[in-house]
């Protein structure tokens, strides 16, 4: 008999230690129980691995033991600022939530490529910055000393750590996830693809932060309800790290009144990011107001007004828990969109028409309008959806195809069904993942002298399940272990061949599957979606040099169980699109003129400028 507990309880920081010093923004938060294997160095469960060695100080510190009784009793270690054992027990916490809430949102256990596990490192070096390194599938957080002149609530010289900031961990566990379920979303094609990198990690890191029950409570009690209030400390990312470079403020602060003429005149991909994440909040908040628009009237004798002094006690519980629910609601729908979206090129215009859609699959009265208030949100920031009638929800889904006129496809539905086959077994409770099956070419880090040693000497990893255009369809073994998915690659990558028209893809070109997933769903009246999401990319054959771009065209494609294609979301091949990607890196290079010497500039320089390590760098500047 299987006694083990469903859930593993441990405390952390839910906000920077410096706002949490009081205790009351410490939070326990329930990840899914895993096995943990530890050794002195790292411990790890199947999807994650925890190395603390510091780049800093040649050092390793000594692996936390989360399977010890006392510890496990107690809910974890104690938060503290200048325990090495619970920033490891923080960023191992935060990263499994975050996993859980994409296993959640898109009904099936999110897998890196071949059962590899992200590794996290929470002294990996010291400097004023945290990121995603894909080369080794870690996130590498960093550590360094407050400023002198301006520490903010900090101490001169006081260390800061990134691995104690739930922002920057979820931020950064949030770009591994998207990078493994869209490799291109790395190049920066246009310029909304690295803000859209950036702001869905920051709509991941907000929302999850939303769903805490003991952090809203208070919030609610003190702008008393009012969720855009100047005083609502939630809208704030990264609020030690910026005081203590001496900005004197968090280094972003979310809400803002809606300008709709500023997406037209802004280029740079982080104040990009923020008017996506602006927008999607302020949806947010529309639909958590007509939800909670009844309890206000039974509080006010139907007046709506509220009376000086504190909330009642149970009105403040009523309003948490519509938040709460709300805030789940917007990250799953943020978080599901993802199957929607083209596997190249992605557009502010393609996320929304993308989260319309997810959202409208499981839910399709949405009683609480939350796609109406998300398309308004989005307006009036002047984010507006292309290839559209109007503004009507209706007109922003994506166009499926007519199940009742296609023909069923009995190689599409064997390649679904064994695909399925394998996204149930993976999602069964009793499952034994074991981690052990990853990929043998990556070594354990533990025998590496230090991550920096280690990177260099790894071969570059492959950041979705691929079948490149000039190779064999085949996976090698060492690439991915699993038969089931070795199989599933080269049957659907058969099959995308011999339907590359039907794909809207050229049919005289190679094309190489990017990706593919299956969807176990539950809708809101009970039904089961199951379907399979597959990625599909073409590359010219003599493609212009373009900063390390490549142009290229590729179709998501959602089918069901019985061989019907139920979506096809297309990037083809355009001249328009291709004009404004060489108008793009055109722009950068004037732009840098003074550091891109015509004779000397990169052949790699837009992939340079753009990759996770530089714009986390910018941003936790």
């Amino acid at each position: 008999m299987d006694t083990r507990p469903e859930r593993r309880p441990l405390r952390i920081f839910a906000f920077d230690p410096m706002i949490a010093r009081a205790g009351d923004h410490r939070v326990t938060v329930e990840i899914p129980y895993r096995p943990i294997e530890r050794d002195e160095r790292s411990f790890r469960d199947d999807r994650l691995e925890v190395v603390d060695y510091d780049a800093a100080t040649q050092r390793y510190y000594r692996a936390v033991d989360l399977g010890d009784d006392e510890i496990a009793m107690a809910h974890g270690l104690e938060p503290a600022e200048h325990d090495p054992q619970f920033h490891q027990q923080m960023v191992y916490a935060v990263a499994s939530k975050v996993l859980e809430n994409f296993d959640r949102a898109l009904g099936r256990r999110f897998r890196f490529l071949g059962g590899d596990r992200l590794r996290l490192f929470p002294h990996a070096f010291q400097g004023r910055n945290a990121y995603f390194d894909s080369e080794l599938n870690a996130v590498m957080f960093g550590y360094f000393p407050a400023d002198e002149e301006d520490p903010g609530a900090n101490l001169p010289g006081q260390s800061i750590f990134t691995c104690l900031s739930h922002d920057i961990i979820a931020h950064e566990v949030a770009h591994a996830a998207l990078s493994r379920l869209h490799g291109y979303y790395n190049e920066p094609t246009n310029p909304h693809v690295p803000a859209l990198h950036e702001a869905f990690a920051d709509i991941v890191a907000m929302f999850q932060r939303l769903t805490f029950p003991e952090l809203v409570a208070p919030v609610i009690r003190e702008t008393r309800g009012d969720l855009l209030a100047e005083n609502n400390i939630m809208l704030n990312i990264g609020s030690q790290f910026g005081a203590a470079t001496g900005k004197g403020q968090a280094l972003r602060r979310i809400a803002g009144k809606p300008d709709p003429g500023l997406f037209s005149r802004t280029k740079e991909p982080h104040a990009l990011g923020w008017i996506l994440v602006s927008a999607v909040y302020e949806g947010f908040v529309l639909t958590y107001v007509r939800r909670t628009r009844d309890l206000l009237r039974l509080a006010t004798g139907g007046s709506g007004r509220l009376p000086e002094g504190e909330l009642h006690p149970d009105l403040v519980n009523r309003l948490t828990y519509e938040c709460v629910r709300t805030a789940q609601s917007v990250l799953s729908m943020c978080i599901r969109a993802t199957d929607y979206l083209p596997p190249v090129d992605p557009t502010f215009s393609d996320y929304l028409r993308a989260m319309v859609t997810a959202d409208f699959e499981l839910n399709r009265a949405d009683d609480s309008g939350l796609r109406a208030d998300m398309i308004e949100a989005f307006r009036a920031r002047g984010i507006r959806p292309e290839a559209v009638g109007s503004l009507a929800v209706q007109s922003l889904l994506l166009e499926a195809q007519d199940s009742s006129a296609a023909p069923t496809d009995p190689a599409l539905a064997d390649i679904v069904r064994k695909l399925l086959g394998f996204g149930a077994r993976q999602l069964d409770r009793n499952a034994t993942h074991r981690g052990e099956r990853r990929r043998e070419r990556k070594r354990n880090v533990s025998e590496s002298s230090s991550p920096q040693e280690w990177s260099v000497q790894q071969v570059r990893s492959v950041v979705s399940d691929v079948v490149e255009e000039e190779s064999s369809p085949e996976l090698s073994e060492d690439i991915e272990p699993e038969p089931v998915l070795r199989d599933v690659a080269k049957a659907l990558h058969a099959w995308a061949m011999e339907n590359r028209a039907r794909l809207k893809l050229e049919p005289d070109l190679s094309i190489a599957v990017r990706g593919f997933h299956p969807v176990h769903r539950i809708a809101q009246n009970g039904e089961l979606l199951i379907e399979m999401v597959a990625h599909v990319v073409q590359t010219p054959r003599e493609p212009q040099q373009l900063g390390g771009l490549t142009y290229r065209a590729g179709t998501t494609l959602i089918a069901s169980i019985d061989g019907r294609v139920r979506y096809l979301i297309c990037k083809p091949f355009q001249q328009a699109r291709e004009q404004r990607m060489a108008h793009w890196l055109a722009t950068f290079d004037e732009e840098n003129g003074s550091f891109w010497q015509s004779q000397q500039r990169a052949a790699d320089r837009l992939l340079v400028a753009y990759s996770a390590r530089a714009m986390d760098g910018r941003r936790w500047r």
